[in-house]
């Protein structure tokens, strides 16, 4: 449930969602006369409590939409990291809740189900994205069941989406000196060379500090990722999984380019002045403040539009990092460990399209084996 402390004069009043009418809508509830906000919020918590506790109980004879936004506000905002409760938001507000939200808990059947990424499917929602709406409601239904509401999962008798198989945009190494020297001299040059020669998402990137370089042993250390929401408030964060933090080593080359550019803001500090980038970032706006997703992806469109590039995305350098290091035989373990994947099976499954490259020294050695003998 959710309600908001509202100032009126200078008294503060709440309102809340008591619950949905007999036709469907939400009604809200208010009161007011709080002399602080203080007290507003503790009365609002109380208010929202009691109405959860009360709903909880009735939660077996609700509808799925229903139960689908208690279990996102009473359970996932205070297990998950923001970014996953968004993302769990989008699908359930957008591609499960307009299909078949209206459906009784109780009386959700796997045609249901199935009925829905058809639905889906038809509005040329891909494979992928279908998969991670039954990862969401799989997931959510557990959370029934283990509440014992439900006495069983549908999900369980529904098989998954089959993921599309996605081959990235590469660029081969005439296309990445292409790219670097039309982003020389724009905010987003730093940001790109990070990605392409590091291999690093676009939130480590955005998310790194000058703490994080460690010039006597010329390494990042990659710990935190940045998030920009729709209401462009600048989020940093630790990485999601162990395996993400990790302590890349730099290229000379791109060493060099950070002391140059660690030498740039000191000067831009020194004539903007106080509160010139006070996260420390090491890629920031002329004036200091961080480089939005937004940002970022805007000028990188303009510059890879003006050099014929225009199916490649911000993502696809860390892909190009990935095949061209696969390519020159560095062991996928070892890439593995530099992109930060959770497993090898990721790292071999995802660049599955360049190991048949890799496989062509073998067999040119089988080939001259053969030749000695026959």
């Amino acid at each position: 449930m959710r309600g908001s402390v509202v100032k009126r004069g200078k008294t503060y009043s709440i309102v809340y969602y008591m619950g949905k009418d007999s036709k469907g809508k939400w009604v809200q509830k208010w009161e007011s006369g709080f002399i602080s906000k203080k007290k507003a919020e503790q009365v609002l918590r109380q208010r929202i409590s009691d109405i959860e506790n009360s709903f909880a109980n009735k939660l077996d004879n609700s509808e799925l939409s229903i139960f689908l936004l208690h279990w996102l506000e009473t359970y996932c905002e205070k297990q998950l990291s923001r970014n996953t409760v968004n993302g769990y938001r989008v699908n359930i507000e957008k591609h499960i809740i307009p299909y078949i939200g209206h459906i009784r808990l109780l009386k959700l059947q796997p045609s249901d189900i199935e009925n829905l990424y058809i639905s889906l499917s038809k509005e040329n929602l891909s494979n992928t994205s279908i998969l991670y709406v039954h990862r969401v409601l799989k997931c959510a239904l557990n959370y029934a069941v283990k509440k014992r509401v439900i006495n069983y999962n549908v999900m369980d008798y529904i098989d998954a989406p089959k993921k599309d198989k996605f081959i990235p945009y590469v660029l081969n190494s005439n296309e990445v000196n292409r790219l670097l020297l039309a982003c020389k001299g724009s905010e987003i040059f730093m940001p790109v060379l990070l990605s392409v020669t590091l291999g690093l998402r676009r939130g480590e990137v955005l998310g790194l500090m000058w703490d994080d370089i460690d010039w006597k042993y010329q390494t990042v250390h990659i710990q935190r990722t940045a998030t920009c929401y729709k209401n462009n408030e600048f989020c940093l964060s630790d990485v999601k999984t162990s395996n993400s933090n990790r302590t890349l080593c730099l290229p000379k080359f791109v060493l060099s380019e950070l002391e140059k550019h660690f030498q740039n803001q000191k000067v831009q500090a020194l004539e903007f002045g106080t509160g010139f980038n006070v996260l420390n970032l090491i890629n920031c706006r002329a004036d200091g403040s961080p480089i939005s997703t937004y940002v970022l992806n805007s000028q990188f469109k303009k510059i890879v539009k003006i050099i014929g590039l225009h199916s490649l995305r911000f993502h696809d350098l860390r892909h190009t990092n990935a095949t061209l290091i696969l390519k020159e035989n560095v062991p996928a373990k070892i890439v593995s460990t530099m992109l930060g994947h959770s497993s090898i099976g990721i790292t071999l499954d995802t660049y599955s399209h360049v190991r048949t490259d890799m496989q062509k020294p073998a067999i040119n050695t089988i080939n001259d084996i053969l030749k000695k003998i026959c």
